[in-house]
């Protein structure tokens, strides 16, 4: 048996401590070997120390990383990317992406697994619609592995429509979305396919998106021009654990944790 666990969207930076603490809370749950997998377009979008926020991450047990339009949004994020050693799986649908150099193929326990990631069509960068680039990853593939694809679209409808198109394929797909921050209940409404409209997000508690709420309102709302920082504290962490067994879909969970 092997499980997948998806943590959601890391939306600021975050301490060792925590991060591994969340790591080991999640591997203690499983008797298999696990790979632990997160979306961290919230870095890419706020943290100033993203190298070193990065290496954290892997250095704690994560051990893939997707990112969707943030990945380009700034200078020091398309630096990051340019130079970096870690495995981050890019949106497939970005400007000059290709599926060729952005989806990954990762093995487990001798199962390899597709991670593909997407960017949505609600942010200032133009990009293309994902089905358009998953269309074209689908119809060139020859294999049987299963493929995990973060969609950084919350339109339930449009998640729901992916599923069906995709699972008509010989292999078991993971459509998990990602935007809103707030992790929802799962579907496997087909056989060989798994649905999550949000995976949720790692984010401090009593916060605005990881921001003092009072400061937030105050940039936000009443337009001031004022400098954000993260509000620092206990961390409320949502993450999805998937097991796979003879190439099936075995069971699954999800949680909130407090850290």
């Amino acid at each position: 048996m092997i499980a997948i666990a998806f943590i959601g969207t890391i939306q600021h930076d975050v301490s060792k401590d925590a991060i591994r603490k969340l790591i080991s809370t999640i591997k203690s749950e499983t008797s298999c070997d696990t790979l632990v997998v997160c979306n961290a377009d919230g870095l890419f979008s706020v943290s100033s120390k993203l190298d070193e926020q990065l290496e954290l991450l892997f250095d704690s047990g994560i051990d893939l990383v997707f990112v969707g339009e943030q990945a380009i949004s700034r200078n020091c994020c398309r630096s990051v990317l340019a130079k970096t050693k870690w495995p981050i799986v890019k949106a497939i649908n970005l400007p000059g992406s290709t599926t060729e150099a952005c989806a990954k193929l990762i093995n487990l326990e001798e199962k390899a697994f597709w991670f593909i990631s997407t960017a949505g069509q609600n942010g200032k960068i133009s990009v293309e619609y994902s089905y358009l680039k998953l269309d074209e990853f689908f119809q060139n593939k020859s294999d049987s592995f299963p493929v995990i694809i973060i969609e950084s679209n919350v339109e339930y409808k449009y998640l729901q429509a992916l599923a069906w198109r995709y699972s008509k394929f010989n292999s078991l797909v993971f459509l998990l979305g990602s935007g809103t921050g707030l992790s929802t209940s799962f579907t496997v409404p087909y056989d060989n396919c798994f649905l999550q409209c949000d995976i949720g997000s790692v984010v401090t508690e009593n916060s605005v998106n990881g921001i003092e709420p009072e400061l937030w309102w105050r940039k936000n709302i009443e337009r001031r021009p004022l400098t954000l920082l993260p509000k620092w504290g206990a961390l409320l962490c949502d993450y999805t654990i998937v097991y796979i067994d003879d190439g099936k879909i075995y069971d699954f969970s999800k949680k909130s944790v407090r850290i």
